[in-house]
C-alpha cells in the first residue's frame, strides 16, 4: 500500500486531533461503562445482577467506541506508517523501543479493525432483504461486529499516545539547533560550552 501523508503537514496535524479527540471520549465512554458494570455486577463474583441488560448496555459501549473512532478509522494506517518512518529516524534506545512495540501494537489493531469491517460488509451483503436496522436479524451480527472491533478499539485508546510522543520526539530531533553555533569556535570556547546531547 501507497502512503502519501507527511509528518508534521497539515493533513498529519489534523488527523492527529481526530485521534486526540478518540482518546478523550474513548476515556469517557469507558468510564461510564466501569461505572455501569460496578454498580449493576456482583462485588464478590462480578457477575452481572442482569444479563440481558447488562448485555445491552455493553453492546452501546461498543458501538458508541467504534463511532467515537469514526474520522480516526479512514487514516489510521497512515498514522501508524507515519510513526513507523519518524522512529526509524531516531536513536534506538529504551524509550523509542517501547515506543516502536506500542506502534507495533496500533498497527495489529488497525489489521484487526479494518478485517473486521470488511467482515461485516460481508455478512451484511449476505443478509436477507428483510434484515433491515432495526430488526434484529440486522441489529444482532451488527452488535457481534461492534464486540469483535472493541478491543482492537481499545488498544488504541491504550497506545494512541504513543503516536503523539513519537512525533515530538521526532520533531525534536529535525530541529537544527547546531546552526545557532559559529562553524569554527575557538577551542577554549568549545571546551567550556555546555553539552546539547541529552534530552
Amino acid at each position: 500500500m501507497t502512503f502519501s501523508l507527511e509528518p508534521a503537514s497539515p493533513a498529519h496535524r489534523l488527523y492527529l486531533n481526530q485521534l486526540a479527540y478518540y482518546l478523550r471520549h474513548s476515556r469517557q465512554i469507558l468510564a461510564a461503562w466501569d461505572h455501569y458494570s460496578q454498580r449493576h455486577s456482583d462485588p464478590q463474583t462480578f457477575q452481572p445482577h442482569d444479563e440481558d441488560a447488562y448485555g445491552l448496555r455493553q453492546q452501546k459501549r461498543d458501538a458508541d467506541t467504534l463511532s467515537a473512532f469514526g474520522r480516526v478509522y479512514y487514516h489510521a494506517d497512515e498514522l501508524v506508517h507515519v510513526a513507523e518512518r519518524q522512529l526509524a529516524q531516531l536513536a534506538p534506545t529504551a524509550r523509542t523501543r517501547r515506543y516502536a512495540w506500542q506502534v507495533r501494537e496500533l498497527r495489529d489493531a488497525t489489521q484487526g479493525i479494518y478485517a473486521v469491517r470488511n467482515d461485516w460488509l460481508a455478512v451484511e451483503a449476505a443478509l436477507p432483504e428483510s434484515a433491515r436496522p432495526g430488526t434484529a436479524a440486522y441489529e444482532e451480527p451488527l452488535a457481534e461486529s461492534y464486540a469483535e472491533a472493541w478491543p482492537y478499539l481499545d488498544q488504541w485508546a491504550i497506545h494512541g499516545q504513543a503516536l503523539f510522543a513519537v512525533n515530538a520526539l521526532a520533531q525534536r530531533h529535525s530541529t537544527p539547533t547546531a546552526l545557532a553555533l559559529p562553524a569554527t569556535a575557538p577551542a577554549h570556547q568549545a571546551a567550556a560550552a555546555p553539552s546539547t546531547a541529552r534530552r
